[in-house]
């Protein structure tokens, strides 16, 4: 029993001298970070498809009553079809886009500077340009020059990379695969957990540290079924809307718009301005129906949508989540941003619970005196 109690303090112990020692050696820990993700990227994979897929195959299980092998064979004709329907309806009109948008990249950079120059012209009228207007010029024509090569390489590069897409397609692939078997043997799979946590905890412990566990994946759940359905939803309204009034690059605008969605505030932000960008360079009054097509999504998205799907998944406050999508963005980039909401809520979980305990210690401490 003795043993038993040691064990979460050696390990404590052992993962401190080992975190010290990478952390002195920054060069040797992002190497081993890097061979230890390309090793565990398809369980990664496979966790994540597992997450996702899981509620449907049980769905169809209870309310079809049919095998657990059916129901899953089923979902994955249902994926299949949807991901199908995607190829061929919405990848073709983005490609025609990222086409359309190479080619008219020197009338962008064209029409960038003759506004320029009218703004710059106007300010200058009304006294309020106190830089010298040719160095203004020059500085915002280097800066657009320089990013148009980087945006013309940027569609080079992703066009000809695809033996790394073939690649990463087949790790992932190979992610459903290990996915598949997560869910047949969903069960051994959670006994094997109950039994690792068992061995390091006693038993009143290994049931919390279970409980909490089985917590983290609703969170981690609800918050990427959530996302991923009104990021969806946002992208088809805000498609529908530019549709009817023709504005250009409709399908990539509200695709980058729907994946925008999938980080709050922040990618709906990002992802509303380069329509505006790209909309305003070519018919400037199409800009109004731009604006207009996100309005509807983002009031469907927090009025009607977002409350029905997302609810109270997470249970941040508005400066909570701004500030996981900031912190979590600088440590992790893009996948932070995304992560770092149900990351957060995860430590609220936490917290919670801790203050709850302590408050428990209070309570019997006050009681005994």
């Amino acid at each position: 029993m003795k043993i038993k109690k040691l064990m979460p303090i050696f390990f404590l112990g052992v993962f401190i001298i080992i975190v010290q020692t990478l952390f002195q050696n920054t060069s040797s820990l992002t190497n081993i970070l890097q061979i230890t993700l390309s090793y565990i990227r398809p369980f990664i994979y496979a966790i994540f498809i597992a997450i996702i897929i899981n509620p449907m195959v049980e769905f169809i299980e209870k309310r079809l009553k049919f095998s657990k092998t059916i129901s899953l064979i089923t979902s994955l004709i249902i994926i299949f079809i949807l991901f199908i329907g995607v190829i061929f309806l919405i990848i073709p009109s983005i490609i025609d886009s990222f086409k359309e948008i190479y080619n008219q990249l020197p009338m962008f950079q064209r029409k960038f500077i003759y506004y320029l120059e009218k703004l710059l012209a106007f300010l200058k009228e009304k006294n309020l340009l106190i830089m010298n207007i040719n160095e203004v010029e020059k500085t915002v024509e280097d800066f657009f020059i320089k990013n148009i090569s980087n945006i013309r390489d940027f569609l080079l590069s992703f066009g000809l990379n695809v033996i790394d897409l073939i690649i990463e397609t087949f790790i992932f692939l190979l992610g459903g695969f290990i996915a598949m078997y997560f869910i047949m043997e969903k069960s051994y799979f959670m006994d094997f957990i109950k039994k690792i946590i068992f061995l390091l905890f006693d038993k009143e412990k290994s049931e919390k540290g279970f409980k909490f566990l089985i917590q983290c994946k609703n969170i981690f759940l609800k918050y990427l079924q959530g996302r991923v359905i009104v990021s969806v939803a946002v992208g088809v309204i805000a498609y529908i809307v530019m549709i009817i009034f023709h504005v250009p690059y409709a399908s990539i605008n509200a695709f980058m718009l729907g994946v925008g969605n999938m980080i709050p505030y922040f990618g709906s932000l990002v992802a509303g301005t380069i329509a505006f960008i790209l909309v305003v360079l070519i018919n400037p009054i199409k800009v109004l129906y731009v604006f207009l097509a996100i309005f509807i999504a983002q009031m469907a998205d927090g009025y009607i949508i977002g409350p029905r799907i997302l609810g109270e998944s997470v249970g941040l406050s508005s400066f909570w989540i701004i500030a996981s999508i900031i912190i979590m963005g600088n440590v992790m980039g893009t996948l932070g941003m995304f992560l770092g909401v149900p990351l957060f809520a995860i430590l609220k979980l936490i917290y919670t619970n801790l203050i709850k305990k302590k408050e428990k210690q209070v309570k019997l401490y006050t009681e005994e005196d």
